[in-house]
């Protein structure tokens, strides 16, 4: 028999805590991955868009390089696209990791949005490096250069967060082009996100063994006997960006996976709208749709769909009166 000793109430209770912590960490990741598909799914299935026809579509092969498009040939519908599909990772990758339609259309944005990016993505990196590590770890595997590069990629992207987050919440708050548009949330976040970075900068400066700490959190996750005592600046950091993984995919700042559908389902979708097919079998229910719009140029009284008001003509001046 172990005698109950202070020490033996000490490891049960780090036990319970790593159990705990394992806990969170878990429903956390499973709630943010069934409100990412969760919404996505309803994205997915919302009516067809309007389509926007603004060219050029850059999945499109040779056209797209000099602003045409396949309404160029005749009888287009008929033949079969020809697409490019690198096309659309040249624009995707510039906009995705340089901000490029930030760059080019609101430029003075530019300077805060695109440090509070890439803080994100490079803390968001880490993760990846640190969860490979821990993999690795597990079966007995130890690569040095994924630690050297954790240590660096987390100064780095908590000290270009940091300035990027201190220059968005002034944005907000000074520049009139942005403060009628700037609401509680849009602080919140930047506040929040500033604090991840923050705290990350206390950690790093505060702890000279940073890199074997956090490596020591994730290892702990899968083996709680590999787990290490972790600061208070380390608690904060992770408690913060726990916090922010939860709260993300049920805000705006959920464009990070919904932008897919502005581009690939608006922007670029170009297929054809042809009798029988895809687009029109869609398209059908909502046309049977009764319709309730005032306008009198419309000609709805609350009986006919669409397809009545389309087919019957566009009524007179007396009938619009009427």
């Amino acid at each position: 028999m172990i005698p109950k000793t202070n020490l033996w109430k000490n490891v049960q209770s780090e036990k319970e805590d790593l159990n705990i912590i394992q806990i969170i960490v878990a429903v956390i990741a499973l709630v943010f991955f069934c409100a990412v598909v969760s919404r996505a799914a309803r994205i997915a299935r919302m009516p067809v868009h309007l389509r926007w026809e603004l060219y050029p579509v850059p999945h499109e092969k040779e056209r797209a390089r000099y602003g045409g498009s396949i309404l160029e040939e005749v009888n287009w519908w008929t033949k079969k696209p020809q697409h490019n599909p690198f096309g659309q990772w040249a624009v995707m990758i510039p906009e995705i990791f340089l901000l490029k339609g930030v760059w080019e259309h609101h430029r003075s944005l530019w300077w805060g949005s695109y440090p509070l990016h890439l803080g994100l993505y490079l803390l968001s990196g880490n993760i990846g490096l640190l969860a490979l590590n821990t993999v690795l770890d597990y079966f007995g595997v130890s690569l040095l250069v994924i630690l050297s590069l954790v240590g660096v990629i987390a100064w780095a992207g908590c000290a270009v967060g940091t300035i990027g987050s201190l220059i968005m919440l002034y944005k907000r708050l000074f520049d009139p082009r942005l403060i009628p548009f700037s609401n509680a949330a849009h602080y919140f976040n930047i506040l929040i996100l500033g604090s991840i970075y923050g705290a990350g900068l206390w950690w790093l400066a505060t702890d000279a063994s940073f890199v074997s700490h956090i490596s020591g959190f994730y290892a702990g996750l899968i083996q709680p006997s590999q787990a290490v005592s972790l600061p208070l600046a380390a608690w904060i950091h992770i408690g913060l960006a726990l916090f922010f993984i939860l709260y993300m995919p049920f805000t705006h700042m959920s464009h990070f996976f919904t932008k897919y559908f502005l581009y690939h389902s608006v922007k670029w979708e170009d297929t054809p709208n042809l009798p029988g097919k895809g687009i029109q079998e869609k398209v059908t229910p909502y046309l049977m749709k009764t319709v309730t719009w005032a306008a009198p140029h419309i000609g709805a009284d609350g009986k006919k769909n669409w397809v009545d008001i389309v087919t019957s003509g566009v009524p007179s001046k007396a009938e619009e009166k009427h």
